[in-house]
């Protein structure tokens, strides 16, 4: 099981773990700062807390990325791609946009999708996907 991304135009399939190294890339392009606040959410010492104990490390975690929105360091818009759930979402256009701005200069070759397949999505694939121009979704 795993991700199909799709634009009116185009589309990719991918499994979950290319699909968070895609949203990690995009992170990584908002700024490094955000970047490190980013990858602590797959950090074994966050993905295992529980109760309240997980409660509380979210609601301090929220409240940085809400400042770094405040700061705009990155937008509404970016910071919704980025924390929407694997097994479905999607962006409208303007976000779309704001993604594709981030990567449009990351190396085409970059692979996201199922190595073995002949069709393996890369960084060129979600590029014509986010510059479509429509909106996004993944399931």
């Amino acid at each position: 099981m795993g991700i199909t991304i799709s634009s009116k135009r185009q589309s990719c399939d991918l499994g979950y773990g290319g699909f968070g190294r895609f949203r990690k890339a995009v992170a990584e392009k908002v700024s490094t700062e955000f970047h490190r606040h980013y990858l602590l959410l797959s950090d074994k010492s966050v993905m295992f807390l529980f109760g309240e104990e997980r409660n509380e490390y979210f609601k301090k975690y929220d409240a940085i990325t809400n400042e770094y929105v405040g700061e705009g360091i990155v937008t509404v818009e970016v910071a919704n791609f980025l924390f929407q759930s694997d097994g479905g979402g999607k962006v409208d256009r303007k976000q779309a946009k704001q993604i594709y701005e981030l990567i449009k200069e990351c190396d085409d070759n970059i692979s996201f999708g199922y190595s073995g397949r002949v069709d393996c999505a890369t960084m060129a694939d979600l590029k014509k996907i986010f510059s479509d121009g429509t909106k996004v979704e993944w399931l």
